[in-house]
This record gives C-alpha cells, structure tokens and sequence, in this order.
C-alpha cells in the first residue's frame, strides 16, 4: 500500500522512538522525507538516516532545535529545495522533565514550553504556508499525550504542554480549514521506548501502570506510527481536530482484576475474577 506515493513528508523527533517509526511507515508507503531530530540527540541521526536509506527510503536529515524560530523556515527550505513541495507535517518533537511540581525550575517550565509549544506552532504556520503556496491542501499531525488529558504524577510541566498541544490541534484544524489543510493528532499512552525501557523492566514500578492499562502491555513504536500514517492519509480525509487516543485502554477505565506484579504465567491470564470481596460480587445499587 502506497499511500504517501509523490507525497513529501516532515517528521521531528525522527532518531529515533515514535518519530523513527513514524519516518519508516510513511517512507515504506512511497513518502519522500525530511527528518529532524534535537542537537542533542545528533549522534542518532546517522544511524536513522542509514537505516531509513537501506529500506530505499529517499531521505534527507538535520540536527536543528525547533524552538529556534529559524529551524522551521529551514526545514521547510530543505524540503522544498531537495523535493520540490511539502504535503506533510508530522510534530512529534518533544520534551518533558520528570521532577515534583514545588522543585520544579522555571527554566524547566521555559524549556518544555519553547521545544512543546513553541516549537510545534513555528514548525506548523512554516509549513502551513508552504502547504497554501502549492495551492492549499495537505495534513498535519502532533503527538500529543495521555497526559493531554490527565495529569501525572512529577510531569506538572509537561501535562500542562501537552494539554496545550491538544488544543493547538484544534485550533489549527478550525483556522487551516479553509485552505484544505487537515490537522489532527495522536495521544499515546505507555509505549515501549529508550525512555521509558527503565520504568517497563521494572517489575515493582511496571505494576503501578500496567494495571491501568486494559490490554495490559505497553504500545509499540510501530503501533503508534500507525495511527500517526493513518491521520495523515487520504484514509482520513474527513478526519481534522481530532486527537485519537491510543493507550491500550487506559483513559477508557479501570480494569482491577486478574493483576499482579510479575507475568501471567504461560498460557495466559486466568480466567475470572479471584480475589474480588462478596458484597461487590453482589452489589445492590437499588436500580
């Protein structure tokens, strides 16, 4: 399925995780790219760059911190330059510090604000106006969060940012609509990456939050790219100012049976709901 054919895609964040995934999905459906990644992260684009060029994906990459207003207009150059249009913006760049809110510094909350926010909004209007000079038309996606929605704990900041990339997603949807350019966004839960390995390997710790999560695993990279691909399709053409939200269940409600903190064992969970006290086994709510 060649969806992305003569299509040419932006992605941030693209070393590696989600942005990776998302870059590979779109490249493997006929996209031509442009990856970003944060100057930090500049020892992984290499190696990104090989691996998306070995599956005959027509790439090109830089290092650049998208808060700096100057990043967007040269990426959307760079597209322009080396492909000749632009058609899609994937904004999956972000950042967040886990830390409790009262030792939280503001240059943490200026920082995750200028990367989250500021850096989504000038990548989005430098390829919003590339997008209108073609002639109008076109898609956008963020990646937004769980926490768009509900708060974590020692995330105060970035919950904060990725509520606000929510809404941007909304915004931008009503005020890009009338150029044919759709703009939506993916909410991850849990999703098994570099970043959040320490947590998922964890027995102790994972329990916390795999009990949470009704199908009880954490998502892979290629899942969420999916939904990300999705979006920014002519599969969802009737699709704008929608964050789907993609957690395995985990803001849809509390699933409290069957959990524990090591691994079902072989064959699968046990069936039932042991341990669930009588009087809720025979709740009387008088309906």
């Amino acid at each position: 399925m060649k969806r992305f054919a003569g299509k040419v895609a932006v992605v941030s964040g693209a070393s590696s995780g989600i942005g990776l995934a998302v870059a590979r999905q779109l490249g493997t459906e006929g996209a031509r790219l442009v990856v970003v990644c944060a100057p930090v992260d500049d020892e992984d684009l290499g190696p990104a760059l090989d691996e998306l060029r070995a599956e005959g994906i027509e790439v090109e990459g830089l290092a650049a911190d998208i808060a700096d207003e100057a990043t967007a207009a040269g990426v959307v150059e760079l597209a322009q330059s080396r492909f000749g249009r632009l058609d899609v913006l994937i904004n999956n760049a972000g950042i967040g510090y886990y830390e409790e809110a009262l030792a939280t510094p503001v240059e943490h909350l200026d920082r995750t604000l200028a990367v989250n926010i500021r850096g989504t909004f000038l990548m989005s209007s430098a390829a919003a106006r590339a997008m209108v000079s073609q002639g109008g038309g076109g898609a956008m996606v963020m990646t937004a969060s769980t926490a768009s929605f509900a708060g974590e704990e020692y995330q105060a900041v970035y919950n904060a940012s990725k509520g606000a990339v929510a809404s941007l997603v909304r915004a931008l949807a009503v005020d890009l609509a009338p150029h044919g350019i759709r703009v939506n966004g993916v909410a991850p839960g849990w999703v098994a990456t570099r970043s959040t390995r320490r947590i998922i390997e964890d027995s102790e710790q994972w329990s916390k939050h795999r009990s949470r999560i009704p199908l009880d695993r954490p998502a892979t990279t290629e899942e969420i790219a999916a939904v990300h691909a999705f979006l920014a399709s002519d599969d969802a053409a009737y699709v704008t100012g929608a964050v789907v939200v993609a957690d395995g269940g985990l803001t849809a409600g509390f699933r409290y049976s069957n959990w524990r903190a090591t691994p079902p064992p072989p064959g699968g969970h046990v069936v039932g709901i042991p341990g669930i006290p009588a009087d809720l086994r025979a709740r009387d709510d008088g309906g």
